[in-house]
C-alpha cells in the first residue's frame, strides 16, 4: 500500500472515531447541538449528528480527489499534508476568533481566503477538508462543509480568472493556462 492510500485510510478512521466520540460526549453532556443556517433563527436548524455521516465520506472523497491530482502531476504527498494542516489551522483560527467574540477578525479571516486565492491554491480538496475539520467542533460539520464548498468554488474562480493572469504578469508563474495543474 502506498503512503497516500495509508494516509487516506488512517485519516478517515481517525476522523470517524473523533466525530463519533464528540457526538457521544455531546449527547451525554447536554445533547447534540443544532445550528440555524447562517445563524438566522428563521432558517432551519441542522443537527451536528449529521456530521457523523458527512465527515467520514467527506474525508475519503476529498482525499481521493487530492490523490488523483497528486498521481496525475507526480506531486508529492507533502503538498497535500501542508494544505490539510494549513486548512485545519485556518478553520480553527476562524472558529476561535468567532467564539471568543472577535467577529470582525473572523470576518476578515473568512473573506481573507478570497485574497489568498490570488496567490495560493486554497481551493484544493485537502485545504477544504482541513478547513471543515477545523471548524467542526464549534459549528458542526454541515455548515462548514457548505460554506467551505462555496468558498472553494469562489476561490477556484478567482485563482483561474484573476490569480493566474496576475501571477504571470508579475513573473511569479510561467507557462500557459493549459499546462499542469496547480
Amino acid at each position: 500500500m502506498n503512503p497516500f492510500d495509508r494516509l487516506r485510510i488512517v485519516l478517515t478512521i481517525l476522523v470517524t472515531l473523533a466525530i463519533w466520540s464528540l457526538l457521544a460526549w455531546q449527547h451525554v453532556r447536554d445533547g447534540i447541538p443544532a445550528h440555524h443556517l447562517f445563524a438566522d433563527p428563521e432558517l432551519p436548524r441542522i443537527s451536528n449528528a449529521f456530521g457523523g455521516l458527512l465527515l467520514p465520506f467527506l474525508t475519503w472523497g476529498l482525499l481521493s480527489l487530492a490523490r488523483r491530482r497528486v498521481v496525475s502531476t507526480d506531486a508529492g504527498l507533502g503538498s497535500v499534508v501542508v494544505g490539510l494542516v494549513v486548512g485545519l489551522a485556518y478553520g480553527v483560527a476562524l472558529s476561535v476568533a468567532y467564539f471568543s467574540g472577535h467577529e470582525s477578525i473572523a470576518g476578515y479571516l473568512f473573506y481573507g481566503v478570497l485574497a489568498l486565492a490570488l496567490f495560493l491554491p486554497v481551493h484544493r480538496p485537502e485545504c477544504l477538508l482541513g478547513f471543515v475539520l477545523g471548524m467542526t467542533v464549534g459549528f458542526g460539520a454541515i455548515l462548514p462543509a457548505l460554506l467551505g464548498s462555496i468558498l472553494a468554488l469562489v476561490a477556484f474562480v478567482i485563482d483561474r480568472l484573476i490569480g493566474l493572469p496576475v501571477q504571470r504578469l508579475l513573473g511569479l508563474r510561467a507557462g500557459s493556462a493549459g499546462k499542469g495543474v496547480r
